[in-house]
């Protein structure tokens, strides 16, 4: 009877142990969504540390998902627009680097004042090519 029982913990512990693992996070706990769009098979995800984009200089993650996982899109390129009434749209200036997880990009942004800012993202690798345009308010 004991080893039955020694058996079927050692079975549970390793089944948690394997579903722990093999486990992609959906992001990192201390990252907020701020904003998820669909363009194919992929979703480009906008997380940030606090809850929301702030003006002026601050940094944010884009991720790259497809069925829930995190997928390598290769080389990125983005970046943001302030449409403006009656006027040539305001520019900010966004430099992406890989975090090292594949799908995973940390941006540092520079977005001169608080409103709606289009953050237009391109992408060409091992899952195609594609774009598609983040909208969202800026603090």
């Amino acid at each position: 009877m004991r080893r039955v029982v020694q058996a079927g913990f050692l079975m549970l512990m390793l089944s948690v142990a394997t579903a722990a693992c093999g486990q992609d996070k959906a992001s990192d706990p201390a990252l907020t969504e701020i904003q998820r769009v669909k363009s194919g098979a992929l979703e480009v995800v906008l997380l940030s540390p606090s809850q929301a984009i702030t003006h002026g200089k601050d940094t944010f993650i884009i991720e790259f998902r497809s069925g829930g996982n995190l997928t390598d899109v290769g080389t990125v390129k983005a970046n943001a627009t302030m449409p403006m009434a009656g006027m040539a749209p305001m520019f900010g200036k966004l430099a992406l680097k890989p975090s090292g997880t594949p799908g995973r990009y940390e941006v540092e942004s520079d977005l001169g004042m608080a409103g709606t800012w289009q953050i237009n993202v391109e992408w060409q690798g091992p899952a195609g090519s594609g774009s598609t345009t983040l909208r969202g308010a800026v603090r």
